[in-house]
Formats: C-alpha cells, sequence, structure tokens
C-alpha cells in the first residue's frame, strides 16, 4: 500500500501539471479535480477511505494545527507539497468523517498589466489614502488580482505595505517596497488586532485579505485606515459592487449610527472591482469584471444610501473605465471567448 504522503504528493503534483484550480478527497469518492470549472475524477484512482484520509491530514499538520483542528472542526492553512506545489488546504469534516480541499496557488504573481485593467483603476494605487474593494465569489481569482495590485507597489513605490491574511498565500520579496505579511492565528491573533496596530504604525498601503469572521469589528477600523492614513485593498465576498458596498455598511453599523457608515464609506472610497472567471472555449478561463470607480455621483449616492442607483452610474460611465458585469460577460460571448449556456 502506498505510503499516503507519498500518495499525496504524487496526486498533488499531476493536480499542478493538470491546471487544475483544485482537488477535492472526500471519504467514498475518488480524488476529483476541478479543471476549466468542471469536475473530473482522476483516471486510475480508487476510492478515499476515512483511514487514508486521516492518515493524510496527519501527514502535514503541526502539532498545534492538528489540536486547533480537533476543537474548531475545520481548519484553513497554506501548505508546501513535494518542496514546490504551494496550495490552500481546507479541512472540514462532513458526516462526522474528513474531507479535505486543495487549492493551488501558483509560484508567480501575475502582472497588473496582464489583466487589462482601465487605467483608471489602476491609478488607485498612487492614492495615498482611500479603500479599493476587490470583491467576487469564491474561486473567482480576487486573491491573485490583489497580489498583482500589490506587487505592482512593491515594484514601482517606495512606501511600506503591511498584510494581514487568514491564511497568507503569496510571498512576497520585498523589491522598492517594504513588503510585511501577517498571517492571522500565528503572527497576530485577529484581524481587529492587526488593524489596530496599524492605525499605531508608520503604513502606506494595507491589504486586509477576506474575513470570514467578526467583519463588523473590524469595518470600523477598515474605514478609519482608509479615511486618511493609507490606503486600503480589501478582500470580500461579493456577487457585484452593491452587495460588496451594502456587506460593508452592514457590517458598520455595528459600530456606528447609519448615518455615520454611509459617510465615512462614502469618503473612503474609491473604487469596487467585481470578478467572475468562466470556462474559456479551448481550455482555460476568461475573466469578467465589474467597475466601479468612486466619482461624485457614486459618492453622493453611497452618503445618501441610494445604492440601488449604483447600477445606473457604472452603466452611463463607461468613459471613465467603469463597466458593468452584463456588459462585460456580452463582450465575452461576443468575442468567442466563452459559451452563452456558461453566461
Amino acid at each position: 500500500m502506498e505510503v499516503p504522503s507519498i500518495f499525496l504528493n504524487r496526486i498533488l503534483s499531476e493536480t499542478a501539471k493538470r491546471h487544475a484550480s483544485s482537488l477535492h478527497l472526500t471519504v467514498g469518492s475518488s480524488p476529483t479535480f476541478r479543471i476549466d470549472d468542471e469536475l473530473s475524477p482522476m483516471a486510475g484512482e480508487g476510492i478515499i477511505t476515512a483511514e487514508l484520509l486521516t492518515k493524510i491530514i496527519n501527514s502535514f499538520l503541526s502539532p498545534e494545527e492538528a489540536a486547533k483542528l480537533a476543537i474548531d472542526k475545520e481548519l484553513i492553512l497554506v501548505k508546501t507539497f513535494g518542496g514546490s506545489f504551494r496550495f490552500r488546504v481546507n479541512i472540514f469534516f462532513q458526516k462526522k468523517l474528513p474531507s479535505l480541499s486543495f487549492f493551488y496557488i501558483p509560484d508567480s504573481i501575475k502582472n497588473l498589466s496582464d489583466f487589462r485593467f482601465p487605467p483608471a483603476l489602476t491609478d488607485i494605487l498612487k492614492a495615498t489614502a482611500g479603500l479599493l474593494i476587490i470583491a467576487g465569489p469564491h474561486g473567482s481569482g480576487k486573491t491573485t488580482t490583489a497580489a498583482s495590485f500589490i506587487e505592482e507597489a512593491n515594484k514601482n513605490s517606495a512606501i511600506r505595505i503591511f498584510t494581514l491574511e487568514d491564511p497568507i498565500e503569496y510571498s512576497f520579496v520585498s523589491k522598492k517596497s517594504i513588503v510585511e505579511q501577517r498571517q492571522i492565528g500565528s503572527d497576530v491573533k485577529s484581524f481587529v488586532d492587526g488593524l489596530s496596530y496599524c492605525l499605531e504604525e508608520d503604513i502606506d498601503l494595507v491589504y486586509v485579505g477576506e474575513i470570514r469572521k467578526d467583519l463588523e469589528q473590524a469595518v470600523s477600523l477598515i474605514l478609519e485606515l482608509a479615511s486618511g492614513n493609507c490606503l486600503v485593498i480589501l478582500e470580500i465576498n461579493a456577487h457585484n459592487s452593491t452587495r460588496a458596498i451594502e456587506k460593508i455598511l452592514n457590517a458598520a453599523k455595528a459600530g456606528m449610527p447609519d448615518e455615520a457608515a454611509r459617510y465615512s464609506l462614502s469618503d473612503a472610497l474609491l473604487g469596487v472591482l467585481v470578478q467572475r472567471l468562466l470556462p474559456k472555449h479551448g481550455g482555460g478561463m476568461s475573466l469578467a469584471l465589474e467597475i466601479l470607480l468612486a466619482n461624485s455621483a457614486v459618492k453622493s449616492l453611497v452618503k445618501e444610501g441610494k445604492i440601488y442607483q449604483l447600477e445606473s452610474v457604472i452603466q452611463t460611465s463607461r468613459k471613465e473605465g467603469m463597466l458593468n458585469m452584463e456588459k462585460s460577460l456580452e463582450e465575452l460571448v461576443r468575442n468567442g471567448e466563452v459559451g452563452q449556456q456558461d453566461v
């Protein structure tokens, strides 16, 4: 019988070579890839047993991580396997049995210019303060895009950059900037503690990874940071610009009056970038975008609480660099990149 750690390294190596976005190990099923948004069982592999999956998990967890998993019944972390393949690992239980999901993290950071974003969006990096929200559903490449923004600043600006992540996915090497990365749980207790520390530090740019818990406590600190202290890039799970802004406002209301939340966000907001990945004809994935830039009309609507009117502003502001998701999807279909059925 194959040693669990060797089996794991072998199938993860195959995952990377096949350019699969993820690998799923579930008791009672064979190892399954996700390639171009399609699930595909790994050929020639047997059914995963609870015993094998438990041995696999124990092969790469530290004692501290194993203890946390035993208490919380779920764990998200980043590990390097086979010496070079880096994955975000989600461990959880279902029907009292363990399950594993591995999400491949490319070893290089994509150039921001490769996204072909409008200059009005990328110029946000020149701001000394304000809030850029990067949104989208799970698996839409939000962290990849955020890493590209950070690396662009790292290469071209002499600034100090802090990241707060749970867990750290992309590792940065300081270039023209100083980049310091803090992982929640190991480098700092919580997002709230990390943000509070940033308010007392000399920092130019803060990246805040997706906050799965305690968003209500963190948002007021994020808005305070972005209101004049530094540029903040916030990752959030939301399907469109309106929902992203609503999510921020709803969280902010827990710590301040509704009007104060709207005014604070209006003052700090620079833009919202929403992403969605779709299967591309011929293989790979295509990126659909929604871009909201915080011009005077957007800021007024946020301040007045008329969030539902933001879509109209996006539709009529194409020349400023704004783009709504529906138009982006239409262009991908018209160019033959994706099929209408996938949209």
